[in-house]
C-alpha cells in the first residue's frame, strides 16, 4: 500500500505562521500492521518565528539538529510493512520531543559544545508555546494512532526510530547499532539477535539507556504494557541513500519475522 499523508487539521497555535509545516506528519494511516512507527528526530526545521535560532546553516547538517537518516528510514518500513508512521516536523534544537517539558535537555541552550542563542532566558510564556506548537500535537497523535490500532485489534506495538553520532564529545562509539529497551524483552531482544547473527556490533542499551533517555516509548507503551524499543543506529552508516536503503532492508526482514509473533500484540506486565 503507497504510503498516505494525513494534514495536522487543528488551527496553527500563534507560534506557527500558516507558510510553517505542520507539527507532525501522519503517513500510511490506514496500514494494516499493529506495529506503529515514530520518529521523534525526523527533522531540522525551524518555525518561521524562531528564524535561524542564530545559528550557522552548516549546524543543521548535524546531528545536534535532527536524527542523520531516520526520517527516510522511517518512511521506507512504512510503506515496505505496512505500517503507521508518526514523523515530528521539527528540529530537536527547538524544542525535543523525546524529553519531557522542564527537562535540561528539553530546549537546549547548549547541545554538543554548540551554544544555541535562541534557547538561552527563555521566558515561561515562550516555553509553554513551544510546548503547546510542538510538543503536545506531536505525542497527541502518537497516543491517538496508538488508540486507533488498538480499537480495530490486538494490543499494538511501537517502535521508535533513531541514529546516532559515532562521536559524542570525546566519546568513540564503536556500536552498529543501540537497541534501547527497558523491562519488556518482546520486541528488543529478539531484534538485538537477528542484529547479531549478522555480524553487527550491537549496543545492548547503548549509547544510550531506556532506563532514562526513552520518554515517548514510555509514555505511549510501557506504561500501558505495550511492546515497544527504540533503535539507534550509527549515522555514518546512514548518510547517504545507499547505506538507508541498506538498514531500511534490514529492519524490514528483521521486524517482519519479529511481528509474525503474536505474543509481540498483547499488553502485559514486566
Amino acid at each position: 500500500m503507497d504510503a498516505k499523508i494525513i494534514p495536522f487539521r487543528s488551527s496553527h497555535p500563534p507560534f506557527l505562521r500558516r507558510s510553517d509545516p505542520t507539527p507532525f506528519e501522519i503517513i500510511n494511516s490506514d496500514g494494516l500492521s499493529q506495529l506503529l512507527l515514530i520518529c521523534d528526530h525526523a527533522s531540522r526545521k525551524v518555525p518561521a518565528a524562531l528564524g535561524d535560532l542564530g545559528l550557522p546553516a552548516t549546524e543543521f547538517e548535524r546531528h545536534i539538529a535532527y536524527d542523520i537518516g531516520a526520517e527516510a528510514i522511517t518512511r521506507q518500513l512504512s510503506k515496505t510493512l505496512d505500517a503507521r508512521a508518526v514523523l515530528a516536523s521539527y528540529s530537536r534544537l527547538v524544542i525535543d520531543l523525546n524529553r519531557p517539558p522542564g527537562h535540561p535537555e528539553s530546549i537546549p541552550a547548549n547541545s554538543d559544545g554548540t551554544s544555541v542563542p535562541a534557547n538561552k532566558n527563555l521566558t515561561e510564556r515562550q516555553i509553554d508555546q513551544r510546548i503547546a506548537a510542538l510538543f503536545d500535537p506531536y505525542h497527541e497523535a502518537i497516543g491517538h494512532s496508538m488508540a486507533h490500532l488498538w480499537n480495530r485489534g490486538p494490543a499494538p506495538a511501537l517502535f521508535s526510530v533513531h541514529s546516532f553520532t559515532p562521536q559524542f564529545a570525546n566519546q568513540q562509539r564503536p556500536w552498529d547499532v543501540g537497541i534501547l529497551w527497558n523491562r519488556d524483552p518482546r520486541l528488543a531482544v529478539p531484534l538485538m539477535d537477528r542484529l547479531r547473527a549478522r555480524g553487527l556490533n550491537v549496543g545492548d542499551n547503548e549509547p544510550y539507556s531506556a532506563l532514562d533517555m526513552a520518554y515517548t516509548i514510555d509514555a505511549h507503551a510501557s506504561a500501558a504494557g505495550l511492546a515497544t524499543c527504540v533503535i539507534e543506529i550509527r549515522q555514518d552508516q546512514v548518510s547517504d541513500q545507499a547505506g538507508i536503503d541498506h538498514w531500511a532492508e534490514i529492519l524490514r526482514q528483521d521486524l517482519a519475522e519479529i511481528t509474525n509473533d503474536p505474543a509481540l500484540f498483547e499488553a502485559r506486565e514486566y
